[in-house]
């Protein structure tokens, strides 16, 4: 869930939706959008999506137990997160900026399946010339989408064998319930030679993936997996769930020696936060 919703905001989402069309919502939030950034702007702090400056991110994320008892990565509050022009999170930029400067995503033509799309990165991707965009989402979620993007199923993609040239689903397999199959899939509709950016909340506490069948209710995923809509908590074999299902997996993470970008701070980046891509042979 974006931006670090819980039950009740979405609940709320749902009954506005239910009242306003969901064209005429999603208009009205963009205009609350463009007085934020004119309210925020400043100099500390820049957003690569909308190119914008703020004198600070706003605040996001979950503050929950379970978040601060394992550390779970991409899940956790924090103050200097969401930009108030875009919306933007820090993991949105953290693939942006990946896409703009280690790939060639930008720069020739790319077949590209966006799942759940980050409104943020939607934006900029739907008008990027070189971009053959197909994006859809996992279902339709208060006013972050207009009512053109079609329903897709991670776990059976309509499209053929060796599509894309890159598949992005982040943030998205923790709420499936069968992961591998999604995975597995992902793997099929991409490239020989593509990549698929595959973030997920993660704990480093945890060796191994928590999932629990009998977990079904929201205040108790909310307990165990850091989220009302989450299926699992992913441990350190994350990389190796993704190896399964025929990816050879790339880790990075900014500032580090694989990967010196500068600005963590001014694009306020969550410093321990890594970008795992599944890569295709």
């Amino acid at each position: 869930m974006r931006n670090g919703k819980n039950r009740t905001q979405t609940d709320m989402n749902n009954k506005i939706k239910n009242i306003i069309p969901r064209r005429l919502g999603f208009w009205l939030k963009e205009l609350k959008l463009f007085f934020t950034g004119l309210r925020y702007a400043g100099n500390k702090y820049y957003c690569p999506l909308c190119r914008h400056g703020f004198k600070t991110m706003l605040p996001g994320g979950f503050d929950l137990p379970v978040i601060k008892e394992l550390e779970i990565v991409g899940g956790g509050y924090r103050l200097n997160n969401i930009c108030p022009r875009c919306q933007s999170t820090d993991r949105d930029r953290l693939v942006f900026l990946y896409l703009k400067h280690k790939t060639g995503f930008f720069t020739k033509p790319q077949k590209v399946l966006h799942v759940a799309p980050e409104p943020a990165l939607y934006k900029v991707f739907n008008k990027t010339d070189n971009l053959d965009y197909t994006a859809g989402t996992k279902y339709q979620e208060g006013f972050y989408y207009n009512d053109t993007l079609p329903s897709i199923d991670l776990t059976a993609l309509p499209y053929g064998d060796n599509q894309f040239d890159f598949v992005i689903a982040n943030h998205v397999l923790e709420h499936i319930e069968n992961d591998h199959k999604a995975m597995t899939e992902i793997y099929r509709v991409l490239k020989p030679g593509g990549q698929a950016i595959l973030q997920v909340p993660l704990s480093l506490k945890l060796e191994q993936t928590y999932e629990d069948p009998s977990v079904k209710t929201e205040q108790e995923r909310e307990k165990h997996f850091g989220q009302f809509d989450h299926v699992r908590l992913y441990g350190r074999d994350y990389p190796d769930k993704l190896k399964n299902a025929g990816f050879k997996v790339l880790k990075l993470k900014p500032a580090s020696g694989d990967w010196p970008l500068d600005d963590v701070e001014k694009y306020a980046l969550n410093k321990n936060e890594y970008l795992y891509i599944g890569l295709k042979a």
